[in-house]
């Protein structure tokens, strides 16, 4: 057996016990979105990292080569579609209402996905160009959601709709930025310091321990090695600009898609499904 075949055994095998398991929960896992049923809710409630079980089933889940052809006529043009709306409205910075918006939208187009949150750094070495987006990080406002906000939807191990939005206009960043980012391989790397932890906050907390701790991200993030191992940090190249996604949880919407941004006064979810997207993916609407 090659190694391709091994790997796909591997994960088919992995797949069949964590289906067991949710099955054996009351879960029905043939239902798009069943993190939303009552019997998945009241494990998660217990168990506050039980919504890694979700992103394991879709990322180990056994995929035919009609369903990846699906998902890559669908994904990247969704990312680009829902990134061109939010920049049409000036909302930068929104990565966690897309990201949120777009798992709700790939359910009703038939497309398995799962969120991830933590770090994304951009940098070009040759510009002295770093902008980095750090999960641990001084708080502009209590309750800030802090980092970065991304998709999986396999084949695809990152989909990136706002990336684009993340810098104000006319940072020179911008020059080297894709419009979206939805690739289907990456190279693994491993987490630092620098990825996890913004300057601002290392200073910080030097000064007050009146030290310097090089494995202060373990500290702050101390599952992050544990769930690097399902889920690894990841590197992609785009000409110069190199970009950096270091996953620390799983995430996904607490709410439907008609109440993702409910108090916004534009780009609500009602708004973006039944006036954008609704209408230009009709023929994928499941």
């Amino acid at each position: 057996m090659g190694q391709a075949k091994q790997r796909a055994a591997a994960r088919a095998g992995v797949h069949a016990e964590i289906d067991a398991r949710l099955r054996g929960l009351g879960i029905d896992t043939t239902q798009f979105g069943f993190f939303d049923q009552p019997a998945f809710a009241a494990e998660e409630g217990r168990d506050g990292t039980f919504l890694d079980q979700y992103a394991l089933w879709v990322q180990s889940r056994p995929r035919t080569a009609e369903y990846d052809e699906r998902v890559r006529a669908i994904v990247p043009r969704l990312a680009e579609f829902l990134a061109d709306l939010f920049e049409r409205e000036d909302m930068q910075r929104s990565c966690v209402h897309v990201s949120s918006m777009m798992q709700r939208i790939l359910d009703r187009l038939g497309v398995w996905s799962f969120g991830l949150k933590g770090s994304m750094i951009a940098e070009v070495a040759s510009e002295d160009l770093w902008r980095g987006q750090s999960m641990c990080d001084l708080s502009d406002f209590p309750g800030a959601e802090l980092g970065h906000a991304w998709v999986v939807a396999p084949p695809f191990v990152i989909v990136d709709g706002t990336i684009r939005l993340q810098n104000p206009v006319g940072d020179p960043m911008n020059s080297y930025t894709p419009a979206i980012v939805a690739v289907e391989h990456t190279t693994m790397v491993k987490p630092t310091i620098d990825d996890v932890v913004s300057a601002q906050l290392r200073a910080r907390i030097a000064r007050d321990e009146g030290r310097e701790d090089s494995q202060l991200h373990h500290r702050l993030v101390p599952n992050l090695k544990d769930f690097s191992r399902n889920f690894p940090s990841s590197e992609i190249r785009y000409g110069e600009l190199v970009l950096r996604y270091v996953p620390a949880g799983a995430r996904i919407s607490d709410v439907g898609l008609e109440q993702i941004n409910g108090a916004g006064e534009k780009l609500r979810g009602d708004e973006v499904w039944n006036d954008h997207v609704a209408p230009a993916f009709a023929d994928f609407i499941v």
